[in-house]
């Protein structure tokens, strides 16, 4: 038996959903309550409170069974956002245009985890830090390389162990 999926794109409004008319029918023509609808897509939404949401997503399978995905920017324009800039550094080797903290980029990549496609949080940590390396962005004061050198001795896995819980619990 094939499974139809329907996608609904969330109507939001500064990063909250706007429960318009349009998208309530949308959602009881599906067999959806919207009240229920709207306040788990607001729960999922917290998780995202610090980053820009770019689109939100239902999945809709039946009335029971659907999933909200959140989106953000792509990764190189999600930094910038959070570094307030509007483009990356001209020269990386020699020039720096912000720093983020080693936390931070593991919250990014739990997030962007389906969009990594890495198989462990370490991994998907060393693409990020690539990204900083390219665009010119330290971590934790210091340059991209040498955390990605912590990173692969070990000195990092502190860190990454508490979040790993997190990284295998997202879908």
């Amino acid at each position: 038996m094939r499974v139809v999926k329907r996608v609904v794109t969330v109507p939001l409004q500064r990063e909250r959903v706007a429960a318009t008319p349009q998208f309530q029918d949308t959602l009881k023509q599906l067999g959806l309550d919207p009240d229920t609808v709207v306040k788990q897509v607001q729960e999922r939404l917290r998780a995202y409170a610090k980053y820009p949401v770019q689109k939100v997503e239902l999945e809709v399978v039946s009335p029971t069974k659907y999933a909200v995905r959140v989106y953000l920017p792509p990764i190189g324009d999600l930094l910038l956002k959070l570094l307030g800039r509007d483009v990356g550094a001209h020269d990386p080797k020699s020039e720096t245009i912000g720093d983020v903290s080693f936390e931070q980029l593991v919250e990014i990549a739990i997030l962007k985890r389906d969009e990594l496609k890495s198989r462990t949080l370490k991994t998907a940590v060393k693409q990020l830090l690539s990204t900083c390396r390219s665009m010119g962005i330290t971590v934790d004061g210091k340059r991209a390389d040498e955390v990605i050198k912590e990173v692969e001795s070990g000195a990092r896995d502190k860190i990454l162990k508490r979040y790993e819980s997190a990284w295998s619990q997202q879908p």
